[in-house]
């Protein structure tokens, strides 16, 4: 019975994920409806060391994302994948005191690379395919703005942990 309890608080925490990045992208105004919510909070977790659970969850996400999208099936999930195993290894192994600022470092280079992996992807499938050309400015400035407020979430996320839980923050989990 706590197995099933465990499965469907995780199907729960993977709903409540996408209800509010749906939410997000829907009835927020421009500027903040670019604010990447799912990646910022597996962004959190990784911080916070709570892993093995976190790349389940990333892939849960991602493929449910990817069912309801307008990109080729698979995008997704391999840029989120990819940007959070790369944020993992350069957390644990380059940016070890979880400082405010290495917090931050992170979630820019986290989103920007997802960003970054996702436009190569979506261009390697339009070079196959055929497509249309993209606007590389528009798109630029919309990365811009995602990452942004997407690490400025990351930064208030973080804050709100250190003043709730205290200075134990920096302490490393399995």
């Amino acid at each position: 019975m706590k197995f099933l309890g465990r499965i469907l608080g995780f199907f729960l925490n993977a709903l409540a994920l996408l209800t509010t990045q749906i939410f997000i992208i829907n009835f927020l105004p421009y500027p903040f409806n670019q604010i990447n919510f799912i990646f910022s909070v597996l962004l959190a977790f990784i911080t916070a060391g709570e892993t093995k659970k976190v790349f389940w969850l990333a892939l849960t996400v991602s493929y449910f994302l990817d069912l309801f999208s307008g990109s080729p099936f698979g995008v997704g999930i391999a840029a989120t994948l990819i940007s959070l195993f790369f944020i993992k290894w350069l957390q644990f192994n380059i940016f070890t005191n979880r400082s405010i600022y290495m917090v931050f470092l992170s979630a820019i280079i986290g989103i920007t690379l997802y960003r970054f992996l996702f436009i190569i992807f979506l261009t390697i499938d339009n070079y196959f395919a055929d497509q249309a050309v993209w606007y590389y400015g528009q798109i630029s400035a919309e990365t811009l703005w995602e990452v942004t407020l997407s690490a400025a979430m990351l930064l208030i996320f973080y804050i709100l942990r250190y003043k709730i839980f205290g200075k134990n923050i920096n302490a490393r989990t399995k």
